[in-house]
Formats: C-alpha cells, sequence, structure tokens
C-alpha cells in the first residue's frame, strides 16, 4: 500500500507537462516490465476493493499489476524513439531473413521528444553484419533512393541498426562511438538508442548509427582520388589484396571501383586502380618494416586510434577485423590514416563460454595486435605521443566518460528491460563468446563501470611504466 500516494504524484505531474506523451515505466519483481503512453485517452485506476492485499492493482487501459508485484514506477517525458517498419511486399514477416535481398518498406519514427517525429518515410532494408547475423537478433541495413537525415543525423541514403545482441548492457558500441568523438579518432560515427518493430512485432532495443563508407556523413573524402580500406580476415569484398610484406588482408570499402569505371569508360579500369592501391600500400608496408612508418601512417591519427582500442580492450585488431583505414590520394604526399573505429562487440568485460557467472575479460588484458600494428607501436615517436594522449584522456576525458555510463545507462534502462523480455535466452556464441540477456541491464551496469575504472588504473600503471 506503500507504493500508491508515489504513484499518484507521478501520474498527476505527468498529466501537466508536455506535448508529448509521458513514457510510464512500471519496474516490477516479477520478471515482467510494463511501460506506457500516457496519453488524453489513457483511463489508470487503482483497486482497493479486494480485502487481500495481494490483488489490489494498478490498472491502465488493459494493463492490470498486482502492487505487491510493483518495485517502482518512474514517468519520463523523453524517451528513446521508435522506428516502425513496415514490409510493403511482406506484411505478415515478423522480421529479417537475407542480408543480400534489400525489402522496400515504410518507417515511421516516433522521436518521444529525443529527435523529431518523421512519418511515413520510404526505404529499402535488408540484413547485415558478419557473425552478428548468424545471431537470433539481426542487424539491418537501411537504404533510401535519396539523401535523408534520419533521427537528426546528417544527410545520407545508407544507415545501419546494430542489434548488441551480445552485449548485456547495450554500452559497449554507444559508449566506445562517443570516446571515440571525443579523443577524436578521425571521423567516428554518432550513435542513437531507439526501439524497433518490424510489421507490428518488436524486435528490442537497437543502436542507429552511420553505415561507414565515402560520404559527407561518415568518411568525407574525394572518392575520384581517394580509398577506404577495411583490414579484415572475413575478405569478402568484390576488390582486395594480402600485402606483400605483412600479408593483411586488405579490402576496398569504398570508393566502388566498378561504379567509377562505369562513369568514366575511358579511365582507369578497376583492376588498374586496384593494382594502383596495391603498390601504395606496400610501399606504406616497407616503410613500416624499416622502422619509417610513420612516413606513411599518420602518427596523431594512429595513437589515437590504438588508445581508444586499447582502453576498451577491443580484441578484433588481433586478427584484423573491422580496422578502417582511409587516404586521401596515391602517393608520398598523403599518408594513410587510422579510422573510423568500429565494431566494440568483443570488447570490454564480455563474458567468455564458460558460463553465465560473470566469466568476463580481465581488465588487466594486455594489448594484442597484428605485426603491422605491432611494428607500428615499437617505432619512435609512438610511445611519447601516447602517453602525451593518454594523460589528457585521464585529466580531461575520462570523468565525463563515467558519467556519460550512468546517463545512458538510465536513458536505455527501460528499453533494455524489454529487449531482455524479447531476447531471453543465455547461450554460448561459438567458441568465443557468452551471451547474457539484459533485462536486469541495471544490474550489470556498476559491473561495468568497475571494469573500466580497473582497466585505466592498470594502463595508467603501464603509462607510469613507459609501457601502453
Amino acid at each position: 500500500m506503500r507504493l500508491l500516494p508515489s504513484i499518484i504524484v507521478a501520474l498527476s505531474i505527468a498529466a501537466s507537462a508536455s506535448a508529448t506523451d509521458p513514457q510510464l515505466f512500471i519496474y516490477r519483481n516479477d520478471s515482467r516490465f510494463n511501460q506506457l503512453s500516457l496519453s488524453d485517452s489513457t483511463a489508470i485506476s487503482h483497486d482497493l476493493e479486494a480485502s487481500d492485499i495481494s490483488r489490489h492493482s494498478l490498472q491502465a487501459d488493459e494493463i492490470t499489476v498486482p502492487l505487491d508485484a510493483i518495485d517502482s514506477c518512474v514517468v519520463r517525458h523523453t524517451y528513446i524513439p521508435t522506428l516502425h517498419f513496415r514490409f510493403t511486399d511482406y506484411p505478415e514477416a515478423t522480421g529479417l531473413w537475407d542480408k543480400e535481398l534489400y525489402l522496400n518498406a515504410t518507417l515511421d519514427v516516433t522521436g518521444y521528444g529525443y529527435v523529431d517525429d518523421q512519418p511515413g518515410l520510404t526505404l529499402s532494408v535488408k540484413g547485415r553484419g558478419n557473425s552478428t547475423w548468424s545471431m537470433p537478433k539481426k542487424p539491418i541495413r537501411l537504404k533510401f533512393d535519396k539523401k535523408t537525415a534520419l533521427c537528426g543525423f546528417k544527410k545520407a541514403k545508407s544507415y545501419a541498426l546494430l542489434a548488441n545482441y551480445l552485449d548485456h548492457t547495450h554500452l559497449r558500441n554507444a559508449l566506445s562511438m562517443w570516446l571515440a568523438q571525443r579523443i577524436g579518432v578521425p571521423y567516428a560515427n554518432h550513435t542513437m538508442p531507439c526501439n524497433v518493430i518490424i510489421n507490428d512485432t518488436p524486435q528490442g532495443l537497437f543502436l542507429l548509427t552511420e553505415k561507414i563508407g565515402i560520404n559527407a556523413g561518415s568518411v568525407d573524402i574525394d572518392e575520384e582520388t581517394g580509398i577506404l580500406v577495411e583490414l579484415s580476415t572475413e575478405f569478402d569484398e568484390p576488390h582486395q589484396f594480402r600485402s606483400s610484406l605483412y600479408q593483411m588482408p586488405v579490402m576496398v570499402k569504398d570508393p566502388d571501383f566498378d561504379e567509377l569505371y562505369e562513369d568514366d569508360p575511358d579511365g582507369l579500369t578497376p583492376s588498374q586502380r586496384l593494382s594502383l592501391w596495391y603498390d601504395d600500400f606496400n610501399n606504406a608496408e616497407r616503410k613500416v618494416a624499416s622502422g619509417k612508418g610513420f612516413d606513411a601512417f599518420d602518427l596523431e591519427a594512429f595513437v589515437k586510434y590504438i588508445m581508444l582500442y586499447n582502453i576498451t580492450a577491443n580484441l578484433e585488431l588481433q586478427h584484423p577485423k573491422s580496422l578502417y583505414i582511409h587516404k586521401l590520394a596515391l602517393g608520398d604526399d598523403n599518408k594513410y590514416i587510422f579510422g573510423p573505429a568500429w565494431d566494440f562487440d568483443v570488447a570490454y568485460n564480455m563474458v567468455n563460454p564458460a558460463g553465465p557467472q560473470y566469466a568476463q575479460n580481465s581488465p588487466t588484458l594486455p594489448f594484442k595486435g597484428m605485426a603491422l600494428i605491432n611494428k607500428l607501436t615499437s617505432t619512435p615517436g609512438f610511445l611519447e605521443a601516447y602517453r602525451i594522449e593518454f594523460e589528457n584522456f585521464v585529466e580531461n576525458i575520462y570523468p565525463d566518460m563515467l558519467q556519460f555510463i550512468d546517463s545512458y545507462a538510465a536513458l536505455i534502462q527501460p528499453a533494455a528491460k524489454l529487449d531482455g523480455l524479447r531476447w531471453t535466452a543465455s547461450e554460448p556464441i561459438g567458441s568465443w563468446a557468452y551471451r547474457i540477456p539484459s533485462f536486469k541491464a541495471e544490474t550489470y551496469i556498476p559491473v561495468f563501470r568497475q571494469w573500466i575504472q580497473d582497466r585505466i588504473t592498470f594502463l595508467s600503471s603501464r603509462v607510469a611504466d613507459g609501457k601502453f
């Protein structure tokens, strides 16, 4: 009975607050969770007639919640946006099933005061991802016919929705992209949490972000002269090569060499372009091997990139996977630049397949990279530049990082609970990860936050000893 006055007060505040429908979140102790939009037509009442207190309930529209099942209620006037897709040709579909086939769709964005509403957008969607595509909750690629400023992002034709199925905190990618921006990693992505619905079937909590590529919303360079490559063991792009010295799997992410040739049949053929960039990259590798790597790779960008991956304990650089590098033009007058940063699913205190009892990666994991990166980190000039950058991080960015964790976790907590109800499995993912649902995300955040603090303590001691 003690909860009733607080509920009534919360609702009276909500009724007079703003034009945007407030959201009532009911935190329960019976492994359920309720979210209710408090529109003018919503009727809320509580039943005090039953003699048995366990039968007393808070009733709203068609939802009835026993009072003894309620831990607390929170009303918010700003909630994360909802992206509701309707597949034009497959109205009965309950999710995506193909990452090659684009499906015609409409999209209604309900901003909840976080962003503007955008009803009736037309686009096409398909699945995306490599290892993440094989998981039950599917990541999504969005493609518009013309550049569109979706949810306040810079205008672009393509966007990505990250599923974060492995992340029981829903923080890894969002925090990493925020940190990349603050550190100054070139062309760092922006992010926005959102709930996704497909044909009225909830899909859970996703992270909207730019699709990495050469465009104004991502890597803003001239595609006629520049290049964006991805180093990845996936090695599945149409135009790719293995470097001659370090055997790096170099894939051309952008531009599309075939499209450039179609636009200019008198110009270079795709194979000629690839040959020129093959020679250029191998020339850069030779400089790395001779101890002059920063004549070919930008030192400042490399230091910031490595520091980001070291702070987050991202393990992808040792393969490598999802490692992006860009260059403005061929030749020695321009250097290769590390960035943008991408893919932090296998990072931080990820849980390994040992079991569900937080068999998490240690905060004292040493940095691991492949041969090219390890040679660059041992090149004169790197350690001193790293020390300066890390000390600036600890003094000026780290406190804000902890605040971001707290505020972002509070913002997405209701959506994380609903995601945990939608995707309930605790399961091993291959031999490299263990998946935990996010229903109890609020209890995982302090563990995550403490891991960050322990990680920074460890890295600070390394820097004090002249290491990284």
